[in-house]
């Protein structure tokens, strides 16, 4: 993945190859696919690229159709299906190498006022208090996760689970995120970066009550996304990521997500994703 916040930057600095038809950069990564959250945040920007000016994302459902290759570009095809008065709607498909691998539907608004309430922050403890992902990667799977090297462009800090999630809701996950550098001024761009890291915690969250967590053993994979954006926010300053499971079942995991900025609840997500159980080669 990238390693600074220059790289991340990057990466969502498309190409437009003609009206409606963008191209997204690869991520040096190690990883063998492309992160689903780098699609997700590609296709933002690339649906932003036809939207009317004015007009802000309010919603996104996606689906995550072929695994994509991290050492290839995206091609970002978008739909305009409609240009109303107060809202507009698009249609991503993401290809590679001929393939189809993500499709997006996605929903925009031109800014109304309008009856406001929110959900109050969880109580948590603040992220200087916190554990930082690699600290949390040490001590749940030994000092070789210390090398792992990805995902240095986000700052992530563990604010509970895993051991103290509460009897109530075993499958439980809070992290403090942000990116880890200062960001342009670019309402597009925070947004863009806000579903990025949407994506990076939200599957393992039902693995938790069953004492697993992603390696060999376990085959881990986005299927869908669906996002809501309530308020503007800055990513590059810390967020709140409350994250629950309510169900798995049939070798998926279904999770729901807040995410609270300074100003409050800034959006809500979504993800089912595969979490197949085999057995280990012998």
């Amino acid at each position: 993945m990238p390693r600074t916040i220059d790289d991340l930057v990057a990466v969502l600095d498309l190409e437009q190859i003609e009206p409606d038809l963008f191209r997204g950069p690869a991520a040096q990564t190690r990883l063998q696919r492309t992160y689903g959250g780098q699609v997700l945040a590609q296709s933002i920007v690339a649906a932003y690229g036809t939207l009317p000016p004015g007009r802000v994302l309010h919603s996104l459902h996606a689906q995550f159709l072929e695994a994509g290759r991290a050492d290839s570009p995206i091609l970002y095809d978008v739909l305009p299906t409609r240009d109303g008065q107060h809202f507009s709607t698009r249609l991503v498909t993401a290809r590679q190498g001929g393939r189809r691998i993500f499709t997006m539907g996605c929903s925009a608004q031109a800014p109304e006022t309008g009856l406001d309430h929110q959900d109050p922050v969880p109580d948590v403890p603040g992220p200087d208090e916190c554990p930082s992902m690699s600290e949390e990667l040490v001590r749940r799977l030994g000092p070789s996760a210390r090398t792992f090297g990805e995902w240095e462009e986000l700052e992530v800090r563990y604010a509970s689970g895993f051991e103290d999630a509460p009897p109530h809701h075993r499958a439980s996950l809070a992290v403090w995120v942000r990116a880890n550098g200062r960001l342009p001024d670019d309402p597009v761009l925070h947004q863009a970066v806000l579903a990025y890291l949407s994506d990076l915690t939200i599957l393992s969250v039902s693995l938790i009550p069953h004492g697993l967590s992603y390696g060999p053993g376990m085959v881990a994979a986005s299927l869908d996304h669906a996002m809501w954006f309530h308020r503007p926010v800055r990513a590059d300053e810390w967020v709140l990521y409350d994250q629950i499971s309510p169900s798995a079942s049939g070798a998926r995991g279904f999770a729901l997500g807040r995410i609270f900025s300074t100003d409050g609840l800034a959006a809500t997500t979504a993800q089912e994703g595969l979490i197949r159980v085999v057995a280990p080669r012998a």
